[in-house]
């Protein structure tokens, strides 16, 4: 509805031609009487629904969901194939807040805002090998189980899967089967950010 509207709401996990999952929290919007911020995505309408899209409580939700991808993921946008037409870049350009307050990148951290600042150690996770069309940097990966839907539903096989949960989350096969599927090559350009590029196209161009 809001797109039929003009109306922007970030997402990075919703998909036009696959089912909703709401896992990424960043269509979150506010809709009155609701006791906190609810996803667009997985929301049905219904009359009389007064719906806030911009906010402070959902301007600082959004906020929040970007500092925390932000948490892992790596500043390589200069050597990403993905840079230029990333959703991470963009978003993180139009909602994302200025400040950090991840203990681990400062030096001297002000002891005025101490109650506000976190330590969190940015996590490692082995690349996967899916084939020779597919290139992987797991690290880049924000867990919108794009990838994992699309296999699901519109390959139709087994293939991708989201082991793990929380912070041990990471997206892989089973038994590191390589995707042989003629549709997998698809994956590159339905994942959102740099996780998954052309095996073929890395440091040939920029978008």
């Amino acid at each position: 509805m809001c797109n039929s509207l003009n109306i922007q709401v970030p997402v990075f996990c919703y998909h036009e031609k696959l089912n909703v999952a709401g896992n990424c929290r960043m269509c979150l919007v506010e809709v009155e009487k609701a006791p906190k911020p609810i996803v667009a995505c997985a929301t049905p309408l219904m009359d009389k629904m007064v719906i806030f899209t911009k906010s402070p409580l959902v301007k600082k939700a959004r906020e929040n969901v970007l500092e925390l991808l932000l948490l892992n993921h790596p500043l390589d946008c200069p050597i990403c194939d993905q840079g230029g037409e990333c959703d991470l870049q963009d978003n993180t350009q139009e909602f994302s807040s200025e400040l950090n307050r991840n203990l681990s990148i400062f030096k001297s951290p002000s002891t005025n805002n101490q109650k506000n600042i976190f330590g969190y150690l940015r996590r490692g996770i082995e690349d996967k090998n899916l084939g020779c069309v597919i290139k992987t940097i797991m690290t880049r990966c924000i867990h919108c189980t794009r990838c994992v839907r699309f296999i699901d539903e519109i390959a139709n096989i087994e293939g991708l899967k989201a082991l793990g949960r929380g912070s041990s989350m990471e997206i892989s096969t089973y038994i590191n089967k390589i995707l042989k599927h003629e549709l997998s090559g698809n994956l590159v350009d339905i994942c959102p950010v740099g996780a998954l590029t052309s095996a073929h196209f890395a440091f040939k161009a920029r978008p």
